[in-house]
């Protein structure tokens, strides 16, 4: 086992988020205790006390925190003055897609939906923590295209669902097909992703793409 106990406390508090969101994926937040979290994590239980008072405490923080680091990034991509609008949100769609169909954290939206009629808490800070901070720089960088004359006059916060909602149902998705043998073919992410993003900038434009300009598989 990994030695958490000891070194930078920032560094150990990360590695204990990231092997507790592993353990939470692989038995659900029912079937995982703080015996079966501080055996996971490499320490003892009562140091993981120490840590976070409780499963339900440190569930929160694995949820919250794991997405920080994307929401830094699109806000670095909001802020950036070298994008043009269009580049902007084609930007920030990829690191969306990123998060949610390559990394850990993009696997937690089930597990959160599973918890969250037992334990409003948890609904309440992962809404209020990620889905309404990405929501917000979404539907700011929607209307700051909207006031600069780039974009049509669309209804943002509509838009922004369109393009959250896919890519959270794909993943869904991509998880129950996890063991088909065809379930790449089944969930074709790059072609999903270029054509899903060609359609919002379509909508947000009114340009038409050049022929070709969508991948395909």
């Amino acid at each position: 086992m990994v030695d958490l106990e000891s070194g930078k406390s920032g560094d150990r508090r990360a590695e204990i988020l990231a092997l507790a969101t592993d353990a939470f994926l692989t038995h659900g937040y029912s079937g995982t205790s703080m015996a079966d979290l501080a055996g996971a994590v490499g320490i003892r239980k009562a140091s993981l006390y120490h840590h976070f008072p409780s499963k339900h405490d440190l569930f929160v923080a694995c949820v919250s925190e794991g997405f920080l680091g994307a929401l830094k990034r699109l806000e670095d991509i909001r802020d950036d003055p070298n994008l043009s609008d269009p580049d902007r949100i084609r930007a920030a769609m990829e690191e969306i897609y990123r998060v949610n169909t390559t990394t850990v954290v993009g696997r937690m939206a089930p597990l959160i939906a599973e918890v969250a009629p037992r334990i409003p808490e948890v609904a309440r800070a992962f809404y209020d923590g990620f889905i309404a901070r990405h929501y917000g720089l979404l539907t700011g960088m929607i209307e700051d295209g909207i006031a600069r004359g780039c974009f049509l006059p669309v209804d943002a916060v509509a838009l922004r669902q369109l393009i959250i909602g896919p890519v959270v149902f794909m993943q869904m998705e991509r998880e129950i097909t996890a063991t088909f043998a065809d379930g790449e073919a089944l969930v074709p992410i790059r072609r999903i992703r270029e054509s899903h993003i060609s359609m919002v900038l379509q909508l947000l434009t009114g340009a038409t793409p050049a022929f070709g300009d969508v991948a395909k598989d």
